[in-house]
């Protein structure tokens, strides 16, 4: 009887006329940026977001994309990092590819990097993300490559034949997918042979695939 009042005073409390106000701003938001009014789009999620108090992760997401639309990268940049906490991981990896694309255009490659990495951990599946991450991780490998031929006592040493052994043990378990096991081999190497470290871009790239497709 007690569970039955609690449900019926539930009943009671919700306003089917804010439902109404919601689902009516939901539909033209969405027609609003499905048709490329921005402006419309941002009024109505704003007042879904600020005026009606709607929280759901897909309203705070749309509204963040419609900051980004009209670039207002600070707005954008909150609303997305209000998200990187989701519990549903489609929309924790897309805020942080978000988040990865506006630090990139700020000129913060590392911060950029960092976003697309938690992106591809949140969720494997998002291909874009993973693209990102990949060519990010490529130009800043190759830049930092320049880097050290510019400036020739960053070098790491030339590898002795152990550590050559070694990285062909490695990848020779990369070839079969075994990237845990080729970290392990090159990090605990490193720490019998210093000339290991000769191929650290290699144990880097290895050390971030591990943890990305490490089971969550």
């Amino acid at each position: 009887m007690k569970y039955l009042l609690a449900a019926l005073l539930a009943a009671l409390l919700i306003d089917p006329g804010k439902i109404a106000r919601e689902n009516r701003a939901k539909s033209e938001a969405r027609e609003a940026y499905t048709s490329g009014d921005y402006k419309k789009a941002l009024e109505k999620y704003k007042y879904l977001a600020d005026s009606l108090g709607v929280r759901e992760d897909e309203v705070l997401l749309n509204l963040g994309h419609t900051y980004f639309q009209t670039n207002d990268t600070t707005n954008a940049i909150s609303t997305y990092q209000s998200l990187v906490g989701s519990m549903n991981v489609a929309v924790r990896s897309k805020a942080n590819q978000q988040l990865g694309i506006l630090h990139h255009r700020q000129g913060k490659m590392e911060a950029a990097l960092a976003d697309f990495k938690a992106a591809v951990k949140a969720d494997a599946a998002n291909i874009d993300a993973r693209y990102n991450y990949e060519m990010l991780k490529r130009k800043l490998d190759e830049k930092k490559k320049e880097d050290e031929k510019k400036n020739p006592k960053n070098k790491p040493p030339e590898p002795s034949a152990y550590a050559k052994k070694l990285k062909a043990q490695a990848d020779a378990l990369v070839a079969q997918f075994r990237f845990g096991e080729a970290n392990t081999l090159m990090t605990e190497g490193a720490k019998k042979d210093p000339t290991v470290m000769h191929y650290q871009d290699f144990m880097t790239r290895l050390q971030d695939v591990t943890t990305i497709n490490k089971p969550k």
